[in-house]
């Protein structure tokens, strides 16, 4: 049996009052080091429930009822509405009345359990259910940032409202001074030590220039900005960078005007100067979250999409899941309707599975499935065309825009590509090889009929070959006399078949050649 690893931090819920199938789920889930709790009615599990954080319920009562209360509980608690559900054994009755509550994430299997499947779908689900609970941690820090993106949005409003307000008091350092290059000042304020950390005398008798404390880079622009507005006789705000006595880059805001003579030259030129690094330091930090809020946002975009990957994969062979195959043929179905387009399904069973599970070892089985799958989703290359894990060691591919004929040619492709792979299966009944019987239906779909009704066309071509002898196609036609027609008459050797399908399937072998086949 295959080695699944548990989460420590899982708890898996049973709900079940038969004590042999209680029995049988506890020491499977024992051996396989997965933490779980018992309740043997719907008060018992509610109360649980409520009371303990569980990731996955297990549901096996003998009366639908019961059932139905419990699966209605879960969505209606804010606690419990995420966590995953297993139906054991219920009927399409109680699966399509649980459908209804629009319960997340919904499963059920058949009894009696097999263990491979049962810890099979126990881990997707966990996996599933650890993922969302990351995704909703992120969505966390997520809200966080943008809290703090607004927090400080609104810190650096409250600053902008506080620098106009200085502006109009004053505060800062004000000036007075000449029209120059070197800009003499003749006037400053008490705050000119703050800002700059130069007493304001050393400004006043040239011991130092203004002009000097600015940046080097901003010298020249800052001029011509000046100039621009003085010959225009319109007042100027700049903002520019200074360097302080103790080497500091300061971030400063500048409003001035010229002072004027009656014949229009400039005189000189008063002001304010403010410090605004403070606010320049926000802005940066503002810069930085967002650049952090848009990495958060991206990352939660690579998340949803690797969740929606594994939802729709099975976990063993890497392919599409029985979930989505139901999703897809449901769509598909509407689609072609619209269209009035044929809609084909083929339906596949590994022979002797069972026998080949015991004799090889359920390792080696799983490995056989894989190949198997990997095998037929290869073979059928349209990206239209969709091979699912059916159940166990059944597949099914959804074959749109395909008609009887061709999805029988499609079912020879797959048929041959399997017996190529040569697989040993010693305890086979009809070949020293692993091989498949495969049951085709086809048609146009419409909105009277249901997609389950070409499942059961498909399902009864299958089980029609496994009656004639398996290793064969079966092509399900309703309106022959004569039923379900085996499309392989016998159970021919390998080496036979392919000499006597050579010339029937000339036309379909461009189907592997161009990955892409012809359809009528």
């Amino acid at each position: 049996m295959k080695n699944f690893q548990a989460s420590p931090e899982a708890v898996i819920c049973i709900v079940e009052n038969n004590y042999s199938n209680l029995k049988l789920l506890s020491s499977l889930l024992r051996e396989n080091n997965y933490e779980f709790v018992v309740a043997h009615s719907t008060e018992e599990a509610i109360n649980t429930l409520q009371n303990i954080w569980v990731d996955l319920i297990l549901i096996n009562l003998a009366l639908e009822k019961e059932q139905l209360q419990i699966c209605q509980f879960v969505p209606s608690s804010e606690s419990t509405k995420n966590i995953p559900i297993i139906l054991m054994n219920a009927n399409q009755n109680e699966i399509n009345q649980v459908k209804q509550l629009n319960i997340e994430n919904l499963d059920n299997m058949k009894m009696p359990i097999q263990a491979e499947d049962v810890l099979t779908k126990i881990k997707f689900h966990l996996k599933i259910h650890s993922l969302k609970k990351e995704l909703e941690c992120k969505e966390q820090i997520l809200k966080q940032e943008i809290s703090l993106k607004e927090k400080v949005e609104h810190e650096l409003k409250e600053h902008k409202l506080m620098l106009e307000s200085l502006r109009e008091n004053f505060p800062g350092m004000v000036y007075y001074g000449s029209n120059d290059c070197n800009l003499n000042m003749n006037f400053v304020s008490g705050k000119f030590y703050s800002l700059t950390g130069y007493q304001s005398e050393e400004l006043i008798q040239n011991k130092i220039i203004y002009n000097q404390l600015i940046h080097p880079e901003d010298r020249k622009y800052l001029w011509q900005e000046r100039q621009k507005a003085l010959v225009n006789n319109q007042p100027f705000q700049l903002i520019y960078r200074i360097i302080t006595a103790k080497k500091e880059l300061k971030w400063v805001w500048e409003q001035g005007k010229g002072v004027y003579h009656s014949d229009g030259k400039v005189l000189a030129i008063k002001g304010l100067i403010i410090d605004i690094t403070a606010q320049k330091q926000a802005e940066a930090e503002l810069t930085k979250q967002n650049l952090a809020l848009q990495n958060a946002e991206a990352a939660l975009i690579i998340a949803n999409q690797q969740l929606q990957k594994i939802a729709r994969l099975d976990g063993l062979t890497d392919i599409a899941n029985r979930r989505y195959f139901d999703e897809y043929l449901e769509k598909e179905w509407r689609r072609l309707t619209r269209t009035k387009s044929p809609l084909s399904l083929i339906l596949c069973d590994v022979d002797y599975f069972k026998y080949y599970n015991d004799y090889y070892g359920h390792l080696a089985g799983d490995d056989c499935l894989r190949k198997i799958a990997q095998t037929i989703n290869q073979t059928v290359k349209r990206s239209a065309d969709l091979v699912a894990r059916y159940g166990g060691e059944e597949f099914a591919i959804i074959l749109p825009n395909i008609s009887g004929k061709n999805a029988e040619k499609v079912a020879e492709l797959i048929r041959t590509a399997i017996h190529k792979l040569r697989i040993n299966h010693s305890a086979s009944k009809v070949s020293k090889y692993i091989t498949i019987s495969m049951g085709v239906a086809s048609v146009i779909p419409t909105k009277a009929k249901s997609p389950e009704s070409l499942i059961a066309k498909a399902d009864e071509a299958l089980n029609h070959g496994k009656k004639k002898g398996r290793d064969r196609i079966v092509f399900f036609d309703r309106d022959s006399s004569k039923g379900p027609q085996t499309y392989l008459k016998n159970n021919l050797s390998y080496a036979k078949y392919q000499q006597n399908i050579t010339q029937s399937f000339l036309s379909v072998l461009s189907y592997t050649n161009s990955q892409k086949l012809c359809y009528t």
